[in-house]
């Protein structure tokens, strides 16, 4: 009988901390609140600003997803609301190990194929997610958009036709980005 309630205690918890992550993601990213001023987030060092949006780094900042520790994090924000986070996953096993664990956290995802890539898109509430695999690099790159204020980028991106790509990596090409 110990055996099947310490059984039941883990699949209470497993459901319980998946839960709770998922929530998680409704309202913040890393503690950071959708929507939330940049000043309201301790240690942001401005990299790049491209009209009404400002994209920061933190220092030494990383996060754990699916077993892979993804780096090289930029926050974005769009008239000082923050809308969306870019970080690399650093190796194709990376890659195939944060796909599987997003796949399975909020469904198969729906893919978009493009000639150098393929980007992997989920939909969770006013979330989404994209996973970019390029073909010849060993890298992806992960983002998560607050949709409604992504939403609200991509009307202003169209309106003065500004189609530029948010570079995490030094190597990366200048590319449509469509949030």
């Amino acid at each position: 009988m110990k055996v099947s309630i310490a059984a039941l205690i883990l699949i209470g918890l497993t459901f319980w901390t998946t839960h709770a992550a998922a929530e998680d993601l409704q309202t913040s990213f890393s503690g950071v609140a959708w929507g939330a001023p940049a000043e309201d987030t301790r240690n942001l060092a401005l990299a790049r600003e491209d009209g009404g949006e400002r994209y920061y780094s933190r220092p030494d900042d990383f996060y754990p997803l699916g077993g892979v520790t993804c780096e090289k994090i930029l926050y974005g924000y769009y008239q000082n609301q923050f809308f969306a986070v870019f970080m690399t996953v650093k190796s194709q096993a990376d890659f195939r190990a944060v796909r599987e664990h997003l796949n399975e956290r909020y469904g198969d995802a729906r893919s978009q194929m493009r000639m150098d890539r393929t980007i992997y898109i989920w939909d969770f509430v006013d979330i989404k997610i994209k996973l970019k695999h390029y073909e010849e690099r060993e890298s992806a790159k992960l983002a998560f958009y607050y949709t409604p204020l992504s939403t609200k980028v991509n009307e202003a991106r169209k309106a003065t036709k500004s189609e530029t790509v948010i570079k995490i990596d030094a190597g990366e090409e200048e590319q449509e980005l469509d949030f």
